[in-house]
């Protein structure tokens, strides 16, 4: 029995691996919630405000105090040629955030880089905006060659109410076409989400994103802070490729380390995990 699940597994591990390839070739160029905070929450985090706001809402930008840098790392299906890494560099002036980050994703033969650069500021005591300049770079090993393409991003978070918190996303604001393929979009992704906090202790949060080429995906996290600089998180979610996830987070001085395990029934588990140094 155990072989057979062995088998199963890579068949269908290959599968996902070509049909992915397959969509990357035609319509790449994707953009994914990073670190591991909103991975534990199985990627909830349009209304968070910590330095990944640069990737998940450059709006959450705005309520950085302090220069911070972050370091992110997913083993994708547990296989190295999907992992993905990440790194931002941020630094608040005032009201206002700027930050850098670069994404890669792939192996030798096929890979996918993003570079970001982000501004974040807040308009008032309960409302933010964010947008972010983005430029792909695509390499396809071969006669495939390369290409690459520039879009923005542009998010918003506010507090109607106390405790509670609004997020909205859009990537690919121009609508921007594919140079290897003019008849293929970038792909544009709106994320909406609200975020409630109980007594500073646990923060429940609820998104639904809808990619122009997919149907439309709900999610749910909870992160409970038990004791001191102690985090625990989990979620669930309708997407394609996890349906829960599980994660816990620690401060300590300036330093932040969070780690997270995402799920899917069939491929197993991916892990997660980001750090984040406060720098000045």
């Amino acid at each position: 029995m155990n072989n057979l699940r062995k088998v199963i597994r890579i068949i269908v591990l290959y599968t996902v691996i070509d049909s992915c390839m397959i969509e990357i070739g035609y319509s790449g160029d994707d953009n994914y919630p990073l670190g591991a905070r909103s991975a534990g929450m199985a990627t909830a985090s349009v209304m968070m405000t910590d330095i990944w706001a640069s990737a998940n809402n450059q709006a959450g930008l705005g309520y950085l105090e302090q220069a911070e840098a972050a370091l992110y790392y997913e083993n994708r299906l547990n296989t190295k040629s999907l992992s993905q890494q990440a790194g931002i560099f941020a630094v608040p002036v005032k009201s206002t955030a700027i930050a850098i980050n670069y994404r890669y994703f792939g192996f030798s033969k096929y890979n996918e880089s993003k570079f970001g650069l982000a501004v974040g500021k807040k308009l008032g005591e309960k409302i933010a905006l964010g947008v972010q300049m983005d430029y792909f770079h695509t390499h396809f090993a071969g006669d495939y060659g390369n290409y690459g393409v520039l879009c923005g991003e542009i998010g918003l978070l506010c507090e109607p109410v106390k405790n509670l918190t609004v997020g909205a996303h859009l990537f690919n604001i121009s609508r921007s076409k594919q140079k290897a393929n003019p008849d293929e979009r970038v792909p544009t992704v709106m994320r909406f989400g609200l975020g409630y906090s109980i007594r500073d202790q646990a923060t429940i949060s609820v998104e639904t994103e809808k990619d122009s080429r997919m149907d439309a995906v709900f999610k749910g996290g909870l992160e409970y802070n038990p004791i001191g600089e102690l985090f625990l998180r989990c979620g669930v979610s309708t997407g394609h490729l996890y349906q829960y996830a599980f994660g816990l987070g620690y401060s300590w001085k300036s330093f932040t380390i969070d780690v997270a395990f995402s799920h899917h029934q069939i491929l197993g588990y991916n892990p997660h995990i980001s750090i984040i140094a406060k720098l000045w």
